[in-house]
């Protein structure tokens, strides 16, 4: 017999994660390469460059040069206000599925339009390669110089500005699916906040956890692990670092810690969905059938709608030996959606075998007359689990485990024409 597996999906959120648009204006890169080219010889000139601001200076010219297309770009903008702002492209259309594609290629950067709006943009040919990673190198520079403290307003503005470009990457590396790299950026914010200068007393919440969002989509467990558990330290109100801090916790290895943090979050949000879908999911998993019906019956309470809990609930009845209840519950799963492929199966599989235990039964009975009646008991429950395994058939036609129950239902009861035809089914598969 199939193996249900059931697994409740937590909602996942990506908090606080935006690009914010700003009034357009032309692009004048000119002005910026002079700009750069002055704070060149500035930090070559012997007098200038033991000076913070010079340096301070360097990294604000340098983060103007990164946010050139940020500050004019954003997520749907048409094709018409883009041309406005960047004249004169060399555009390239292609065909991805149904989707008209459009690339406006210019010296400087490439823009892809998705049936008319921008999806993103691709800088080809910066005026100063790693704009961001640069403006750092002359923060700390300057913070060297700062030994009279006179610079440190200027430092922390132009920190300001650095952390809320580099958040702006992060974004964009998000988008582009780049996890690790969004991640690194959301690191380097934190990182910024730990300067000479800055006001320690500030906890970046908002940073902090999508740094663990991102490193737990990265595969970076231990690092999700620690800043969801700061979070926690700090208690932070958000239900969804005990279910990141479980999965990560999880992921690597550590049960106990990450049974302990779903229930402290279980303990602080008793009513958050998510939570308590985690602590379902681990009951499940785990045997522990009090624990999971208790909650599941506390979930349908919630949301008596929610099909997953009825079947859920149904399935765990059904692996501790309560047939009836879970034979009602997997026909109230059926009525509420009769497509529902995996209630349609586990009851057709929980008939089967309550027929096998008759014909068990039947085999151990030494008396021919009552082993004929366990016998023939068998046949009819397993009559009762063909329209099911039937409809999981029809709801999957390519599934062979409800195709090789049917064949094995059908040789039984001998109906030899449906027999035939599950078999040549089977053959052709």
């Amino acid at each position: 017999m199939k193996r249900f597996v059931f697994l409740i999906a937590a909602v996942i959120l990506f908090t606080g994660l935006q690009v914010k648009s700003q009034t357009a204006t032309a692009v004048n890169y000119t002005a910026l390469e002079k700009k750069l080219s002055k704070s060149e010889n500035d930090i070559q000139n012997a007098k200038k460059n033991t000076k913070a601001a010079t340096w301070i200076s360097r990294a604000d010219v340098l983060i103007s040069i990164y946010n050139v297309h940020n500050d004019i770009l954003y997520s749907g903008m048409s094709t018409t206000e883009a041309q406005l702002l960047l004249p004169n492209p060399k555009i390239e259309t292609s065909q991805e599925k149904s989707d008209q594609i459009e690339e406006y290629i210019y010296d400087r950067v490439t823009l892809k339009f998705r049936n008319g709006e921008l999806e993103s943009w691709t800088e080809t040919n910066p005026v100063a390669k790693d704009a961001l990673g640069q403006a750092e190198s002359a923060i700390n520079k300057a913070i060297q110089l700062n030994t009279d403290g006179k610079a440190t307003n200027a430092i922390g503005k132009t920190v300001q500005s650095l952390k809320d470009s580099y958040e702006t990457e992060a974004v964009l590396e998000y988008e582009r699916g780049n996890m690790k790299s969004s991640h690194e950026k959301f690191v380097k914010i934190l990182d910024l906040n730990q300067l000479p200068g800055m006001d320690k007393s500030m906890v970046d919440t908002i940073i902090i956890y999508n740094a663990g969002r991102t490193a737990i989509e990265s595969g970076l467990n231990s690092e999700a692990a620690k800043y969801f558990q700061q979070l926690d330290n700090i208690n932070y109100n958000e239900p969804f670092i005990y279910v990141y801090l479980e999965q990560s916790l999880l992921a690597m290895a550590d049960t106990n810690a990450a049974v302990a943090a779903i229930n402290k979050g279980f303990q602080k949000y008793p009513e958050n969905q998510a939570i308590m879908n985690e602590l379902i999911n681990y009951y499940i998993n785990t045997g522990n059938a009090d624990g999971a019906l208790q909650l599941l019956s506390l979930a349908k309470q919630k949301e008596p709608e929610n099909v997953s809990y009825v079947f859920a609930e149904g399935a765990m009845y059904d692996r501790i030996g309560k047939v009836p209840e879970a034979e009602k519950l997997y026909m109230q799963a059926l009525d509420m959606n009769p497509e529902f492929y995996d209630a349609a199966y586990n009851l057709g599989v929980l008939y089967y075998n309550e027929a096998v235990k008759l014909y068990e039964q039947a085999s151990r009975t030494p008396d021919n007359t009552a082993a004929q009646k366990l016998e023939t008991q068998g046949d009819e429950m397993l009559k009762k689990a063909v329209p099911f395994m039937e409809r999981a058939s029809q709801i999957d036609p390519e599934d062979t485990y409800s195709l090789q129950n049917l064949r094995n239902i059908y040789y039984r009861l001998e109906m030899t024409d449906k027999y035939n035809e599950v078999v040549k089914k089977l053959q052709g598969q």
